[in-house]
């Protein structure tokens, strides 16, 4: 079987979200942490690998640098935990390298202008749906008391949150989708009605999450696709987004709580943010707390859930935020220090650089592609500041693959 069918399988792996959950002894894993592994294996395992152009060879190579300094983080750990914690943790360190595979694997195996739009159209099928499994669930599932009874996920009532079981990461996943398709469509000729359609679905999705973190990194998006390429489109959706908000009470609610905790944080106001809010913050302050305590290394990779449990922040280390904190770049500095965070923003701003540079060199019809993808990266970069979306294994499957898109092919920028 070609390679590429398996790439073709992880991308439809987080469509299953939470449902493909279970518990390997005794860790709880998704389907897609067993089967990358092997698509990895099966990769390194076929007579030619395609040589990889330097900038993608230099992005590997800070990546590698990050895990390097993870590792050696855990290892300072032991100071503080005891082995069996250190090892546990060292199993989620392990999963992150797989998910980074993806990368180099995806940008090797789409050598052909063909598969590369192929895989386009195939992250265009997964994401669809994912949002259709997200109307369902908002059909059939519009509370999850009961689940957050029995199973400690968050109790969200009529909010799209599909399979993933939570609005904020599924928020952030459709807007990284809308934005790289909306690039796309900027530049397309053929299939525009179809697109839009599809654009139109994803909208609505995520609208019906009714997470504030996906609202403004979309709103930074469009704006960004507005400023970069057009004009008017930043005013039509801006214009479609305001009638949405006046037409949904519960929509004008969460974006009048937005504005209220902001106006709290940065002015100090007597207004007090609303209970989500109040704990995110909370969540903040207390990992920002952990990395003053150790700024230059972290207290090691996917260690939080012990370290808050030894410091008092957390009663159970089986919650399902435990193990990390509001924010990816908090969660990355407090467990990898401030060399693991620069190592990470050198990756992030790489790949910024690199897309942009690609949109502006490449002919229109490849620009659409790369314009989207550097939209797509910030407005995901935005969202992982309020929510850990970037160590989220469902999210990263389409980030690596989607990055492997970027520096894939016959590059006119090197």
């Amino acid at each position: 079987m070609k390679l590429i069918y398996g790439l073709y399988l992880i991308l439809l792996l987080p469509v299953l979200g939470e449902f493909s959950r279970f518990e390997l002894l005794g860790h709880s894993i998704v389907i897609s942490d067993l089967l990358i592994p092997l698509f990895i294996i099966a990769f390194l395992l076929q007579r030619r690998i395609t040589p990889l152009p330097r900038p993608a060879i230099k992005q590997i190579r800070i990546l590698s640098a990050f895990i390097a300094i993870a590792v050696f983080s855990l290892i300072l750990s032991l100071i503080d935990l005891p082995l069996n914690e250190v090892l546990n943790s060292s199993l989620y360190l392990i999963r992150l390298a797989e998910y980074i595979a993806l990368f180099p694997i995806t940008a090797s195996l789409l050598q052909e202008r063909s598969a590369q739009t192929q895989t386009i159209k195939f992250i265009a099928f997964a994401a669809l749906l994912i949002a259709i499994t997200g109307f369902l669930q908002l059909s059939f599932l519009p509370s999850l008391e009961e689940l957050a009874k029995t199973q400690g996920y968050d109790p969200h009532i009529l909010r799209l949150v599909g399979s993933w079981l939570d609005p904020n990461f599924i928020g952030g996943f459709l807007a990284f989708i809308f934005c790289m398709f909306t690039g796309i469509l900027l530049y397309q000729k053929k299939h525009r009605i179809l697109l839009t359609a599809f654009l139109i679905i994803i909208a609505t999705a995520l609208f019906l999450t009714y997470s504030r973190s996906a609202y403004v990194a979309l709103a930074v998006g469009i704006i960004i696709l507005g400023l970069l390429k057009s004009p008017r489109l930043l005013v039509i959706i801006l214009i479609i987004g305001a009638l949405g908000i006046s037409l949904s009470d519960r929509a004008q609610e969460r974006v009048g709580e937005l504005a209220t905790s902001i106006n709290s944080v940065l002015f100090n106001s007597s207004e007090n943010p609303d209970p989500t809010a109040r704990l995110r913050i909370q969540n903040w302050e207390q990992t920002v707390s952990l990395i003053t305590q150790k700024p230059l290394f972290g207290h090691g990779y996917n260690t939080l859930a012990y370290t808050k449990l030894n410091q008092g922040f957390i009663q159970d280390e089986d919650v399902h935020s435990a193990s990390g904190s509001d924010s990816s770049l908090l969660t990355i500095f407090a467990t990898t220090g401030l060399f693991g965070l620069l190592t990470y923003l050198l990756f992030l701003a790489g790949s910024l650089a690199y897309a942009f540079r690609r949109w502006r060199s490449s002919p229109d019809k490849e620009k659409g592609l790369y314009l989207g993808l550097f939209t797509a990266l910030v407005t995901l970069i935005i969202h992982s500041c309020f929510v850990n979306s970037l160590l989220f294994p469902q999210i990263m499957i389409y980030l690596f693959i989607s990055l492997g898109l970027l520096y894939a092919g016959k590059q006119s920028y090197n």
